[in-house]
């Protein structure tokens, strides 16, 4: 599959797309691909959540080519390799398809993890998830973690989001880090609390957004917000690519990786587990004074 080496990689499937089209009406600007070449190229664009989620060799079988193919396509394009190459349609990974299609991977595609035959498909489940906990816990930056908890101390008012399947962590963060100290909500718009919410942020305020690939516009955007009003902001996410990661200097990563049809959240929990630890090592009797205060009026009120 020969092909003229273009010595500047696209930055985005629309960048992508722009350099077939030259590239098929022979553009002098763009990568001189062979016919077999922009012929797979083109077939990987018309399937790009496939093309970000199929490991090469499968994708090698489902266009009818050796990985060593796909690996020349990518250098002929300016990657360094199909890693590279592959990290684009990932990254352009939108709402209305991601679990489609790992469903379709995991089903179609047989893409799932293979085991021994006496091990069940939820002990690998189990495996991977043990897994994803252990690399959480490996990869953990103890200099942002403490970083992170000094930033929940500080902060004057604490906002924490997280919407759709990140719901269940942010409520789960909030309402714990609510008895361990004032000012702490949890942003809904099932609740009615909306955007409109972060324009009363400023320096003094520090925002908890929670947010898996793929990212909920709406969180997102409430983010952007408070940082544009000066609020500090950390990011717990599954990808160090992600949009929200790029929104600040203090993230904290949670893999996501197996054989499930949606984002596994262990290592999630997991991160907002040793937070609120942390948090309430870090702020001490102050800490226990406040949970009594709150068991105290439970009990009172027969809350529970």
């Amino acid at each position: 599959m020969p092909s003229t080496i273009f010595t500047q990689p696209p930055a985005s499937i629309a960048e992508l797309q722009n350099l077939a089209d030259l590239s098929r009406r022979g553009e002098s600007d763009a990568p001189h691909l062979s016919t077999k070449a922009l012929a797979l190229l083109e077939a990987l664009l018309a399937t790009p959540e496939t093309a970000g989620l199929s490991s090469i060799s499968r994708l090698g079988e489902r266009h009818g080519v050796n990985p060593s193919s796909l690996t020349r396509l990518a250098r002929a394009l300016g990657f360094s390799g199909f890693k590279a190459f592959q990290a684009l349609f990932r990254e352009d990974l939108t709402t209305n398809a991601f679990y489609s299609t790992r469903a379709e991977r995991l089903l179609d595609f047989g893409e799932t993890p293979q085991s021994p035959p006496a091990t069940s498909q939820d002990h690998v489940l189990w495996q991977q998830e043990m897994a994803n906990l252990s690399v959480a816990v490996a990869n953990l930056d103890s200099d942002m973690l403490e970083q992170v908890v000094k930033a929940i101390v500080a902060a004057r008012r604490l906002h924490v989001v997280g919407l759709r399947a990140s719901f269940g962590a942010a409520h789960y963060l909030a309402y714990y880090l609510d008895y361990l100290r004032e000012n702490v909500q949890l942003i809904s718009p099932l609740a009615g609390v909306g955007l409109e919410q972060a324009l009363h942020l400023d320096e003094n305020d520090l925002v908890i957004g929670i947010a898996f690939r793929p990212e909920t516009r709406l969180s997102l955007d409430y983010c952007r917000l408070a940082v544009e009003q000066g609020a500090d902001l950390v990011a717990l996410t599954n990808h160090p690519g992600s949009q929200l990661a790029a929104l600040t200097d203090r993230c904290l990563m949670a893999p996501a990786e197996g054989p499930f049809f949606f984002n596994p959240m262990s290592s999630l929990f997991l991160l907002v587990e040793l937070v609120l630890s942390r948090v309430a090592r870090e702020l001490g009797s102050q800490a226990v004074a406040s949970i009594r205060q709150r068991e105290a009026l439970i009990a009172r009120l027969d809350i529970e």
